[in-house]
């Protein structure tokens, strides 16, 4: 088998500008800060069956999509990429704008996570990788993750995407608090972890982290993450695939009920990934809402956007999207959220922020635009 890690790492190169990473390294700072070295020594640790191959992706991506430090910024990683023990290919902002302008396609964006998740899967596919591994930067494999990895699909060859969990500070549970009472986040994360983690079988989830993502080369052919997703880009290709596989897209051959849409979780503890963030995104929680709510704004709207998938039928596979989208008025909700947080802060900008963008966004069925998009992206998969 033919394995590709992608590694996704983020760099803020102006500090007079609100990055739209949660963590990015700044680049001044990069040797003292970055977490990058870490994980290639995670890496490097491995085991890996003879007859198989590791090839490693960086993407080394500057914020708003600056292209001003790239030679520095590839230098820099350079330094730590030399003691991998693996092929790799690095990329930077030039890198993907030489890629765009050659294929006049906008798919070779660094725009966010979503636009970068992407490219992981584009660029092992055009190297023909069997199987892509999506993780971050700031986080550990334990040395028998290809091992187990490969045991699992082996044993499941009709299993396409699999999903794992994250340990941070030895736990895979989500324990953190929930400020706002219409607003369980975390709670309902928590009972899924629970839910799913009770046996070490594949369950069938709309579950998973996008830094611990094992996938065949056959999904990422066809399926892309939904594109301007301020955060939680894994959820929403899991989200996205499933709507995929009740629908079907009769235009690109997609029949419903094709199995390569299904997603799976594995509690399974050598996949499951050290998770070392450098601080907790909701440090500043007004902008941690607000992202997610305009994330559960458009992943709503691909439910609103189709008709085989009911807002009820996601209890099965994910209390937590149920907790956060699973509503015929999802606007009603959204307003329950903003008066429990006005308690707390002044939310009148954030107000105006979400609902203008929630009738922006309403304006066009987002399920059908992603299905334009995604006859778009097989097309050039098909002349890579």
């Amino acid at each position: 088998m033919k394995f590709a890690i992608v590694i996704n790492t983020y760099i803020r190169v102006n500090e007079n500008l609100v990055d739209n990473f949660d963590h990015p390294t700044p680049l001044n700072e990069f040797e003292q800060k970055n977490t990058l070295y870490k994980t290639i020594k995670s890496i490097n640790n491995l085991n890996i069956d003879e007859n198989d191959e590791l090839n490693v992706y960086i993407f080394s991506i500057a914020a708003h999509e600056n292209t001003s430090h790239d030679n520095e910024i590839k230098e820099k990683t350079e330094k730590i990429l030399k003691k991998l023990k693996f092929k790799y290919y690095l990329y930077t902002n030039t890198d993907i704008k030489k890629y765009r302008e050659k294929y006049n396609s906008n798919f070779f964006s660094t725009k966010g996570y979503s636009e970068i998740r992407n490219l992981g899967f584009i660029f092992p596919t055009m190297n023909n990788e069997d199987i892509i591994i999506q993780i971050d930067d700031d986080e550990l494999l334990r040395k028998n993750y290809i091992i187990k990895a490969k045991e699992i699909l082996t044993k499941n060859p009709d299993k396409y995407l699999i999903t794992a969990p994250y340990e941070k500070n030895g736990t895979i549970r989500i324990l953190g608090k929930d400020i706002l009472k219409s607003w369980r986040k975390n709670e309902s994360m928590d009972k899924d972890i629970i839910r799913l983690s009770k046996t070490n079988d594949l369950k069938e989830a709309i579950f998973g982290f996008g830094g611990n993502m094992i996938i065949r080369k056959e999904f990422a052919q066809k399926m892309f993450y939904p594109l301007e997703i301020p955060r939680g880009e894994d959820f929403a290709l899991l989200l996205a695939s499933r709507l995929i596989y009740e629908n079907g897209y009769e235009y690109v051959g997609i029949k419903p009920k094709d199995p390569i849409f299904k997603t799976y979780y594995s509690p399974e503890k050598d996949i499951t990934i050290i998770h070392e963030p450098p601080y907790v995104p909701s440090k500043n929680f007004i902008f941690y809402v607000e992202k997610n709510l305009k994330r559960f704004i458009l992943e709503w709207l691909m439910i609103k956007g189709q008709n085989k998938l009911e807002f009820e039928d996601l209890k099965k596979y994910s209390i937590y999207l149920y907790e956060m989208i699973g509503y015929e008025d999802f606007k009603s909700k959204v307003k329950k959220i903003l008066l429990e947080l006005k308690s707390k802060y002044d939310v009148t900008i954030l107000e105006k922020n979400i609902f203008d963008y929630f009738d922006e966004h309403s304006k066009i069925n987002r399920f059908e635009e992603y299905k334009k998009k995604q006859k778009e992206y097989i097309d050039l998969l098909r002349i890579l």
